[in-house]
């Protein structure tokens, strides 16, 4: 005769606490100042995109983002393609509040 396995009830799990989060958004000490690469950045966009139900919409904007920026001359190009393709990500997202890019405020939804 074996051991009978545990099997937690819902009795278990009434004296679990868990804390309340609070995330202050216009706080910029909320955030993390982590930069994350290029692949953990779209691959955690496509992981959003897949929960909020735009994937594919999302891959095709990375394949317009990576054709537009191969054809950008300059730098200053660059940078503006850059915060049109955020701006255009957190529209896809959802939006709402404020999108900063480089601590610059690009977009703003009330």
């Amino acid at each position: 005769m074996g051991k009978k396995k545990f099997e937690p009830d819902w009795t278990d799990f009434r004296n679990v606490h868990i804390p309340d989060i609070v995330i202050d958004g216009s706080d910029p000490a909320s955030y993390s100042q982590t930069v994350l690469s290029e692949f953990e950045t779209r691959k955690r966009l496509l992981t959003h995109a897949r929960l909020v139900g735009c994937e594919r919409d999302m891959m095709l904007l990375f394949i317009k983002a990576d054709k537009m920026m191969r054809t950008c001359a300059n730098q200053q190009e660059k940078e503006d393609m850059g915060k049109v393709f955020c701006v255009e990500v957190y529209r896809l997202l959802g939006g709402g509040g404020e999108l900063t890019v480089n601590d610059q405020v690009v977009c703003k939804d009330n």
